[in-house]
């Protein structure tokens, strides 16, 4: 038996377990799906049975225990327009399914999307009824990045070897430049990873517009595991989210970032040589020429199927039937460019959900952003929310590059960050009190 799988047998027997035994299942539900962060995508079913991943299965196992208060539990003051955007979502996938040529592989790849709402759902209700839950959730998120990163040192003393997946994607190692994936099984993912939980660092639950030195060491040493990642999109995405806080933060905060951009023009100057995503400076024309022929089959495939879109979990099937970007190994094995995504996740949204869901998509995601903004110039919002907005940026910049909802670990951390948007601006109170 590999690893991967043995590992996903046995989180799935002590998660039951837990349910079994547990007086606080919702909350150890979201706690274990939070510790256990690392191997949440690993691959519990076949291809053929919509591939569902261990955060799928754990949520399914949970709602037996949970469902009254987490699908039946409405409080007064709602999250109508959510319910009624999720309600919309899943006819539109359902029509685009029925709409697509492969049915039956995307109404199997709509098992995924229920997970979503019982997490979310349980996150709100734990959060809306325990303050503290909140801070642990920041908390556990931060240890878990700290873990991860312990986990990229002994990938770089030990190899790519050192990793809990039979093989790693083929960008790790190319034209000598190695690419170091930490627990996840691509690079560019674990950056955009690292993007989101780099700023959750900068919180001081003191003063949250005064982060101090320890925040700003834990939050450089963050940027230096992405730096290895080799990943550009996701350092654009860091200089995005801080040039954000730039408005928010303190003078400190000002002036260690502008230290910081020194620091990264003299290394970029003088190790060049040395850190990978520099060494791929070269090569920016030609993964640019092309990523641009495969968002011009996207968006020619979108252009047959604007409105529904192909099916959810059906782009690689399109991919593989028309596709002209592809290569045979030695083998002769053809090799199809993209991983079975367009190099783009917004290309990708557009392609299997079409206009429709994408719209959708992007209303769950700005409509927390903006309300938690709204209610920070009311006065009843607290500065903690730039941090979340932050971290939501930088991952959009970098999901022009890579789809990555795919993995369900960047899928936790998106979700869970919007969530925590939707409980600051259902209390309406701050997170963190500033001192005065």
């Amino acid at each position: 038996m590999k690893l991967d799988h043995l590992i996903s047998i046995v989180s799935l027997l002590l998660f039951a377990g837990l349910m079994v035994w547990s007086k606080e299942r919702k909350r150890d539900f979201l706690l274990f799906v939070l510790f256990l962060f690392p191997i949440m995508d690993l691959a519990v079913t076949p291809v053929e049975w919509g591939r569902l991943r261990v955060f799928e299965v754990v949520c399914y196992l949970s709602l037996p225990f949970t469902f009254q208060e987490v699908v039946m539990k409405k409080r007064t003051h709602g999250y109508n327009w959510y319910y009624l955007l999720f309600a919309v979502f899943v006819l539109t996938i359902l029509f685009g399914s029925l709409h697509s040529r492969y049915v039956k592989s995307s109404l199997f790849a709509m098992l995924s999307v229920f997970p979503i709402f019982i997490y979310t759902k349980s996150l709100i209700t734990e959060c809306l009824d325990d303050e503290k839950f909140q801070e642990r959730v920041i908390s556990t998120l931060k240890h878990v990045a700290l873990f991860s990163v312990i986990f990229l040192a002994a990938q770089i003393a030990f190899g790519l070897r050192f990793t809990f997946y039979p093989s790693l994607n083929r960008n790790t190692a190319l034209d000598n430049v190695i690419r170091y994936p930490g627990f996840f099984q691509d690079p560019q993912l674990y950056g955009q990873y690292l993007v989101m939980i780099c700023f959750l660092f900068l919180i001081n639950s003191r003063d949250l517009r005064k982060p101090v030195w320890s925040n700003y060491a834990l939050f450089a040493l963050i940027v230096v595991a992405l730096l290895l990642t080799g990943g550009r999109s996701a350092l654009v995405g860091i200089l995005a989210g801080m040039t954000l806080l730039f408005f928010v933060l303190g003078t400190r905060y000002k002036v260690t970032m502008i230290s910081l951009a020194g620091l990264g023009i003299f290394a970029f100057l003088s190790l060049s040589d040395t850190l990978t995503i520099f060494n791929r400076v070269d090569t920016l024309n030609e993964d640019y020429l092309f990523r641009a022929a495969i968002w011009q089959e996207a968006a020619m495939i979108f252009r047959d199927n604007t409105f529904l879109g192909v099916g959810l979990g059906n782009y690689k099937w399109y991919n593989m039937d028309f596709s002209t970007n592809y290569m045979l190994n030695e083998s002769n094995e053809i090799i199809f460019f993209g991983y079975g995504q367009p190099e783009s996740g917004y290309w990708m949204l557009l392609t299997e959900l079409g206009l429709t869901g994408f719209v959708i998509v992007f209303l769950f995601i700005l409509s927390p952003i903006l309300s938690s903004v709204k209610n920070y110039f009311n006065g009843t919002g607290g500065p903690v929310i730039f941090i979340f907005i932050a971290s939501l940026i930088g991952w959009l910049v970098t999901f022009i590059s890579a789809y990555s909802l795919n993995d369900r670990r960047i899928l936790i951390v998106v979700i869970t960050l919007l969530t925590l948007l939707i409980v600051q601006n259902t209390r309406k109170i701050k997170l963190y009190e500033e001192t005065v």
